[in-house]
Parts: C-alpha cells; sequence; structure tokens
C-alpha cells in the first residue's frame, strides 16, 4: 500500500517541487495497482479495510493512495450505502440528481469543499443537478472498460457501475469535472454515456500561494467550477 502527498497545488505555499500533477494518470495505468483519491476520512477509513484484504488475495495487486493535508470539514452521513458503491465501482452520489437531470458536477479528492459549495449554488437555476464523488476514477474506469470489452459477446451488454450512476442524468445532461490533478483523469467519462463533459484541473504547475489564491489561477475553485456550469448548461 503505497501513500503519497500530497495532491497537485494543494500543498501550496511549498511550491513545485512538491506538486505531483500527473500521477492520478499513472494510477490509472499501472497493471496490478488500483488508484484512490479519498476526499474525506471515513472514506479513508473503508479504502484501507478493504485494502489490505485485496492485498492478500491470490489475484490481489497494490493500492496507492494519493492523499493531502488539507483539512476538510467532514460530512454526516445518513446512511453507508455510499460505502459499498464507493468500494465496488469507485464512486456515489454525493448529492443525487434528480431523474432526468440535466447537470451533475463530478469532483475527485481535496476539491471536495469547491464541488459542495458550487454545486449548492448550482440548485438555485438547476435543482436537479447532482454532485458525483469519484474517490477512485481507476476503478470507474476499469469497470467501464471492462464492459466495453465484452461488448457483441452473445449479444448481452452488462452496463459498468458508472454507467448505472450516470444513466439517471438526462443524455442531454453536462458533466463538469475537477480534480487537483491532470484533468484527462476524470474528463473520459464524457465517452460513457455521451454526456457533455467540461474537465477542470491542473496541466501546468510551480507557483507557490495560499489554496484560494491557486485555485483561482489554475481554475479549480468554486467561481471556476460555476463559470463551467454555466457555460457547459445548454436548456
Amino acid at each position: 500500500m503505497l501513500v503519497a502527498t500530497p495532491s497537485g497545488i494543494t500543498l501550496a505555499p511549498e511550491g513545485g517541487a512538491h506538486q505531483s500533477i500527473h500521477t492520478p494518470v499513472i494510477g490509472m495505468a499501472q497493471d496490478k495497482l488500483v488508484y484512490f483519491e479519498p476526499a474525506y476520512v471515513d472514506e479513508l477509513s473503508a479504502i484501507m479495510r478493504r485494502g489490505f484484504e485485496y492485498m492478500q488475495k491470490d489475484d490481489g495487486g497494490s493500492i496507492y493512495l494519493r492523499l493531502s493535508t488539507r483539512l476538510l470539514d467532514q460530512p454526516v452521513r445518513d446512511t453507508d450505502f455510499w460505502e459499498e458503491e464507493m468500494l465496488v465501482g469507485g464512486a456515489y452520489w454525493h448529492r443525487p440528481p434528480t431523474a432526468g437531470g440535466e447537470l451533475a458536477i463530478v469532483y475527485t479528492g481535496a476539491v471536495a469543499p469547491e464541488a459542495l459549495a458550487a454545486y449548492d449554488q448550482v440548485l438555485e437555476d438547476i435543482p436537479g443537478a447532482g454532485l458525483l464523488a469519484v474517490p477512485s476514477p481507476d476503478q470507474i474506469h476499469a469497470g467501464w472498460s471492462k464492459s466495453v470489452r465484452r461488448l457483441g459477446r452473445d449479444a448481452v451488454h452488462e452496463p459498468s457501475h458508472i454507467e448505472n450512476l450516470l444513466g439517471t442524468l438526462s443524455p442531454q445532461a453536462a458533466l463538469v469535472t475537477v480534480i487537483d490533478g491532470a484533468p484527462t483523469t476524470l474528463s473520459w467519462l464524457g465517452s460513457v454515456m455521451g454526456h457533455r463533459v467540461l474537465p477542470l484541473g491542473v496541466d501546468t504547475f510551480g507557483q507557490s500561494g495560499d489554496i484560494n489564491q491557486l485555485y483561482e489561477t489554475y481554475r479549480i475553485g468554486v467561481d471556476a467550477i460555476l463559470d463551467a456550469c454555466a457555460s457547459a448548461y445548454v436548456r
């Protein structure tokens, strides 16, 4: 189990030498390794419990945890349904959309507070919007890729976990994805159900400052997410 910090530019004062940007893509591409980037302590706890079991299986492998030292307010959960969805599929609806919802904000890791704040504001104009947590882009991509490889076999299509989640939305819905890392980590989600995607992330790095300053500069803060929602959402 490899635990690595920090995630991206969130360790803001330290500057470029400490800002890992492309590691999510590496984690997704590496065989026999499962990459997780939880935002909250309860997510991390569940992942570590399942991770130690996974590493000891005959067909198991390694675990990569991309973590942040940023202090976040922790959510109060009404149920534990999210936990199994996260562990088995890699994602869950932090705030579920209504059936046929027209917009979803999708986030991974330390930018959870910005995604949640933007979501709360978006609801004023798009009441059916959803907020999708993706603690493991690796797992949702692996599940979808497996489903794609099976296409045409016995004329049966087995929907992946991410297909089932995004299937709640309207076919004309838009996705705004955000991660403190390479935007390609989540931008492929538009290929799953054909939704429009506007991906936010970090392509260049090196500056130091405080978190709010860098999130504004690199366009992964609340205002950037809201601007992306306005651009992506078409009635």
